[in-house]
């Protein structure tokens, strides 16, 4: 199986990380028939945008918890040679996915997700939609030239970006700040690592630069040291 998504992840040059990878948990103590479990995968697969006639997917249960929950994981690059899924919202699209699976087959309600104090901030939650819709937008123009083209679009918009690049000059790292609201790219739905997928090919790392030349002193005949004449006593 591996070897036939790894054959048809390379129909696509652009995708670097082609797996999507996530879970899919019911409650502790909650009677999950396999059926159940075959159809909430199935149903996850289409209403994240990869339905399963026209992506690779794979299914396995682990029983090592308390908790009946099945990890999914699916070629990003359909077989028939269309445009590969997207991924940059899902972190924010998930919820609702799951609600509604949970909703259609009559399954318990998971508890909602825990929030920090940070999260439920008015003024951080408006920076980050105000962040997100800004970089989808821009990534998005055909016109997209790279990172440094997307940090000088965004800081016209009020926006500065801030890249963390590793020793190669490859995009590792990525934060936004707006009116002194600073706001990750995890936050935002658009890691370093989403970033790179979009950016153009060869625009994903910064430029290596040439290394100057080491200038040549020319010495003066008067400057140079002269070799000793005579033995040497």
């Amino acid at each position: 199986m591996a070897q036939e998504m790894q054959a048809t992840a390379a129909l696509s040059k652009k995708i670097q990380k082609p797996v999507w990878h996530t879970v899919l948990s019911w409650k502790a103590g909650e009677d999950v028939s396999q059926e159940q479990k075959v159809a909430a995968a199935q149903r996850y697969c289409e209403l994240i945008g990869a339905p399963i006639d026209r992506h690779q997917v794979v299914v396995y249960e682990h029983r090592d918890k308390k908790h009946a929950h099945v990890h999914i994981y699916l070629n990003r690059v359909p077989i028939d040679g269309g445009p590969a899924l997207r991924t940059d919202n899902n972190f924010y699209r998930q919820p609702a996915i799951t609600k509604q699976i949970s909703q259609e087959l009559g399954m318990q309600p998971i508890p909602e997700r825990r929030q920090s104090v940070a999260d439920l901030d008015p003024t951080k939650q408006a920076a980050r939609e105000v962040v997100r819709e800004a970089v989808k937008q821009l990534v998005g123009q055909p016109d997209n030239a790279g990172p440094q083209w997307l940090q000088a679009q965004l800081e016209q918009r009020g926006i500065a970006t801030r890249y963390k690049h590793d020793n190669g000059g490859i995009l590792r790292g990525v934060s936004f700040e707006l009116d002194g609201v600073a706001v990750t790219g995890q936050q935002v739905g658009y890691k370093a690592a989403q970033l790179r997928e979009l950016f153009p090919t060869g625009q994903q790392q910064l430029p290596t630069l040439p290394v100057p030349p080491r200038p040549e002193i020319d010495e003066a005949p008067s400057t140079r040291k002269q070799k000793p004449k005579g033995p040497r006593l």
